[in-house]
């Protein structure tokens, strides 16, 4: 078995001690979901922060690859970035723009901040440092998106990717087939593309059918579910035990 890297979505629970609570329940690392979450940034600030504290990787998804967003939770101390919705090698070469240092990108250099925890070290030194612990990962969920993985794997900066099955089946027209072989021959796809730049591949899923794919394929990352679904299930096994005879 690979090093494969567990983790779940923090959907909507701005609740910033949640990145303790899932380091000692096991899992590696959180995905801040600021595509349909509707965080502030003091919110996704707090969560950041106490995740590097306890040594729990987050990345943060984003809306869009604007600028505005992806430096503040730089700042902030997020270890890496997830574009939705990758289509093209230029969607995500603006990621890396503003998420990587010179010579890479282009990000603005602050240092007096969350991401040094406050400590700078000599500027000189810091940023190769920064940027080789940056993550930048683009998520593949469209048919584009899958036919251009090679040329999104070879942008300088991206770390890897991460394929988000709901919205590639529904751009793949096969919505509610839970074992589509369209979904499973973009898992192959992108799998062989990932081992062939060097870069990870990972998924974002709860359907036993692809996570199991996803292993075959050499995946290391698994986002599995959210926080929310992990209430619900806990809420609806208290619901039995109490009403089972």
């Amino acid at each position: 078995m690979q090093n494969r890297k567990s983790g779940i979505m923090i959907s909507e629970t701005a609740f910033p001690n949640m990145p303790v609570l899932l380091k000692h329940a096991g899992l590696d690392f959180a995905v801040i979901d600021c595509e349909h979450g509707g965080y502030d940034y003091a919110d996704v600030a707090a969560m950041v922060m106490n995740a590097r504290l306890i040594g729990l990787e987050v990345l943060v998804r984003l809306a869009d690859n604007s600028r505005k967003d992806i430096i503040k939770v730089m700042d902030m101390g997020a270890d890496g970035v997830l574009l939705p919705m990758t289509n093209t090698p230029s969607d995500i070469r603006r990621v890396v723009e503003y998420a990587k240092y010179p010579p890479i990108g282009k990000r603005g250099i602050s240092t007096m901040r969350a991401h040094t925890l406050y400590d700078p070290p000599a500027i000189l030194d810091y940023l190769p440092q920064a940027n080789a612990r940056t993550k930048v990962f683009a998520q593949i969920e469209t048919v584009a998106g899958v036919e251009h993985i090679d040329a999104v794997l070879a942008v300088e900066g991206v770390s890897g990717v991460l394929v988000g099955p709901n919205d590639l089946s529904a751009d793949y027209g096969c919505l509610g087939n839970e074992n589509a072989p369209q979904i499973t021959q973009a898992v192959e796809c992108v799998g062989a593309a990932a081992v062939r730049a060097n870069k990870i591949a990972g998924i974002i899923t709860a359907n036993a059918a692809y996570l199991a794919k996803a292993k075959q394929c050499g995946f290391t990352y698994f986002c599995v579910g959210s926080e929310l679904n992990a209430v619900a299930d806990y809420c609806k096994q208290v619901a039995r035990k109490v009403n089972e005879s």
